[in-house]
């Protein structure tokens, strides 16, 4: 069986179970734990857990809340965990009043490899990659394509499209508690609106200030 990052595996021969974090020469890859502990095991020695790779203490599901203002924005890719643990886990989450549907890739020079697709219902969020802390440098860049949909009146929007990254630098930042997943993430918004800087007008007006040539 073809395995990659993020899979949630179990250990054969003990009763271990943890997440592909990276494969190593001599048919070895490392599996992080809950404690954070990257351990290397024979390929051949762990069996993949299916599932959506939700936390155990998120299986109940609630009543979605009703009569709420209609929320067009709030899809975040964040990052859920202690660095001196050692296990960072990526989520997306779902603060909108869409459903999404949502695939992640990870970008390799001019290749893509599929790492994720699933529906995020509204208010919702669903864990998407694993890494470790210790390899933050080269965590990959990911492409990541969302629709959103709803069967209340809304404005269309266009599919979003993102190429994100999260860098070393990224994690200096203070992180946010999140009220979804209720804990301290990083958090990044993907849905944020561009910001305008205004270069068309900073044109404009080293064209009108430009001095006359004599």
């Amino acid at each position: 069986m073809k395995y990659k990052i993020g899979d949630l595996v179990r250990f054969v021969d003990e009763p271990i179970e943890g997440h592909i974090t990276s494969f190593q020469k001599n048919d070895i890859i490392g599996v992080t734990d809950e404690s954070g502990f990257e351990i290397p095991v024979l390929v051949s020695k762990v069996t993949l857990v299916h599932g959506n790779m939700r936390r155990a203490d998120d299986d109940i599901e609630s009543p979605a809340p009703t009569n709420l203002p209609f929320v067009t924005r709030g899809i975040y890719l964040a990052v859920e965990g202690e660095q001196r643990e050692g296990l960072a886990k990526f989520l997306l989450i779902n603060h909108s009043s869409f459903e999404l549907l949502v695939t992640v890739s990870e970008i390799s020079g001019n290749k893509v490899t599929g790492v994720f697709s699933q529906k995020i219902p509204s208010r919702d969020f669903v864990q998407v990659y694993t890494a470790n802390f210790n390899s933050v440098g080269k965590w990959p860049n990911f492409a990541i394509h969302i629709l959103r949909y709803s069967t209340q009146a809304h404005s269309p929007l266009p599919p979003l499209q993102k190429e994100f990254r999260v860098k070393p630098l990224d994690l200096i930042q203070s992180k946010d508690h999140d009220e979804i997943t209720d804990s301290k993430v990083w958090r990044f918004e993907l849905d944020k609106p561009e910001e305008n800087i205004g270069l068309d007008k900073l044109k404009d007006h080293f064209i009108s200030h430009r001095p006359n040539k004599r």
